[in-house]
């Protein structure tokens, strides 16, 4: 019988552009490696991940050409073949072998959405080293995929009973299907957008990159009067970075959004842009790319499937109002934008483009940002690592480990627009203002900040 075929759902169309545009495709793999407490027997845990791609259907992904089209199918099954397992003597070593490891992309025609590496690093810690393509699984889906892994190890290795396995992602490309067949919903979004963008924000939006007025790119386009960059950014290198919320500010935060039911991802999200602005010369009007994680049924939070919808957030801060009054009317606004994730992202941002009149292929997002809620197990590491290459200035993923209450901020930026200072300057900067509107969320922003 032959297999159903699901054209890209919208947040897989994003990511199919991306590479469509770019020379070199690891823009679309995700980089993170799992660690052990008291490590693993590289026998079980190969039967582990197999077992893993049979029970996340997200890992049987394949594509297929048809009259012009790529599509998608999902395999019955599949094995990934045996895991090398490599040993390196120095953190050097490690790195050079990171950059040839994301420089082979992940092929879905030939149904390799998954490889895997066995990794002894300088230290001695034993990892389980991952590529995945971005088409099938996001960030969140990490999460998930992560917590499955680490279920089905234990259940080879101590006997533990097996949980049922996360759920489907074709079930969610059904749904999406179905949705984008309704033209009455998707005029409804549409109808939304236009009125968003063209009504309600009629104020062209202002480039604020994480370097504030440091990038001598982004000044040179700013000393012409320039509001966005003219070129579309595809394939550029990037740098990882990594930090740690001091605990009183994770704690400090959870607490304040429990006391005004603000959601922490709105919280940390509209904090970061506040820090954007005063870095921009407290600029009013920004588009930051806000990763909507559309997990809206409890089907959909259980896979790891690809259902990050990327919508361009019209951020508005006002320094003469309170923190509580600038993020209370983001807040009402953002769960408006909840309702209408279905849009096309591409036809999305052409409508910008056309209302604001700049050119197709200029930048109007300064960074993308997501928060994402992990439930890591107890003895179990997650981390990530830089892709090597973006099509966005910045990338900012927060993990809040549920467990632990950590929250980690992983950066991804361009590094001809971004330097070590700068982003540290940023860093410190999110988190003065994080500390400030915990300390003071009623007087103006002009008087704390």
């Amino acid at each position: 019988m032959e297999q159903k075929c699901y054209k890209f759902n919208y947040s897989q169309d994003i990511i199919q552009m991306q590479t469509r545009f770019a020379i070199d495709k690891r823009v679309v793999n995700i980089l993170f490696s799992v660690g052990f407490e008291n490590g693993f027997e590289d026998e079980i845990m190969q039967l582990s991940i197999d077992a893993l791609i049979q029970r996340n259907d997200c890992l049987r992904l394949k594509c297929v050409r048809r009259e012009g089209e790529t599509l998608q199918y999902f395999e019955k099954e599949r094995h990934i073949g045996e895991i090398p397992s490599l040993s390196f003597e120095t953190r050097g070593e490690f790195d050079a072998f990171l950059k040839r490891f994301r420089r082979r992309p992940t092929d879905l025609f030939k149904g390799r959405a998954l490889e895997v590496v066995f990794i002894t690093d300088a230290t001695g810690e034993r990892l389980v080293l991952c590529k995945i393509s971005h088409l099938a699984a996001d960030t969140y889906g990490i999460g998930v995929l992560v917590n499955d892994l680490a279920a089905i190890y234990r259940h080879y290795s101590e006997g533990n009973a097996l949980p049922d396995a996360p759920a489907s992602f074709e079930e969610i490309l059904k749904k999406d299907s179905d949705y984008r067949g309704n033209a009455e919903l998707v005029e409804r979004d549409r109808a939304f957008f236009n009125d968003y963008y063209a009504r309600r924000h009629r104020k062209a939006p202002l480039y604020c990159g994480l370097h504030g007025n440091g990038s001598d790119v982004w000044l040179k386009t700013k000393r012409k009067g320039g509001i966005a960059f003219t070129g579309f950014f595809l394939h550029c290198d990037t740098e990882g970075y990594h930090f740690v919320l001091p605990a009183s500010l994770s704690a400090g935060a959870v607490e304040w959004c429990r006391n005004t039911s603000i959601t922490l991802n709105a919280f940390f999200f509209y904090t970061c842009c506040i820090a954007a602005s005063l870095l921009n010369d407290k600029a009013p009007h920004q588009i930051p790319l806000e990763l909507l994680n559309c997990r809206g049924s409890i089907s959909d939070r259980k896979a790891a499937g690809t259902k990050v919808q990327s919508l361009s957030v019209y951020t508005t801060v006002n320094y003469a109002m309170s923190f509580k009054e600038n993020i209370s009317g983001f807040y009402a606004e953002l769960n408006e934008l909840y309702k209408h994730t279905k849009l096309s992202y591409l036809e999305n941002d052409a409508l910008q483009h056309r209302l604001w009149g700049h050119p197709r292929m200029s930048q109007l997002t300064n960074f993308s940002f997501s928060f994402i809620p992990v439930a890591v197990p107890d003895g179990v590491s997650l981390r990530l690592y830089s892709n090597g290459k973006g099509a966005l200035a910045a990338y900012i993923a927060l993990m809040h480990d549920i467990r632990t209450g950590e929250i980690h901020i992983n950066y991804d930026v361009q590094t001809r627009m971004t330097n070590p200072a700068q982003l540290i300057d940023f860093q410190n900067t999110y988190n003065h203002v994080i500390e400030t509107v915990l300390a003071d969320c009623d007087s103006p922003l002009d008087i704390i900040l």
